[in-house]
């Protein structure tokens, strides 16, 4: 994750590894997180910033407490987008699955395990500095 200001507009940044040696190449994944309420929409305004600073071999995860509007959906599609979108519902679903597996299915205590987490992955990294950990 990164700190509330100076991080360029991401919230969090990764690296996805793929394959191994000589056949391997690391990705790096920026996102965006917006808590919002569940009945709101996120436009294609919003998605494109985040594509926007996106570099080559880059890809993007929009995650939301909401929801996606039609035209944001539709635009993602139409100009291949190399982002991921996770609505609300895919956001509570991945959490009550989390929960099962990890927590006994106590949803509380898996929620809690994350934000004790959450203070110790703050960093102050840029996204391309991640390619070289």
């Amino acid at each position: 994750m990164t700190r509330r200001s100076g991080d360029g507009g991401a919230d969090f940044v990764g690296r996805l590894d793929l394959g191994s040696g000589l056949a391997g190449t690391s990705l790096v994944i920026l996102g965006q997180a917006k808590c919002i309420r569940p009945d709101s929409l996120v436009s294609a305004e919003q998605i494109a910033r985040v594509v926007a600073r996106l570099r080559r071999g880059w890809i993007g995860v929009y995650v939301t407490t909401g929801a996606y509007s039609e035209p944001a959906q539709t635009e993602m599609v139409e100009d291949q987008y190399p982002i991921v979108l996770i609505n609300g519902m895919d956001l509570v679903r991945e959490l009550r699955g989390m929960a099962r597996d990890d927590h006994g299915g106590d949803l509380a205590a898996c929620i809690e395990h994350i934000l004790s987490a959450q203070e110790q992955a703050i960093t102050n990294r840029r996204p391309e500095e991640i390619l070289l950990e």
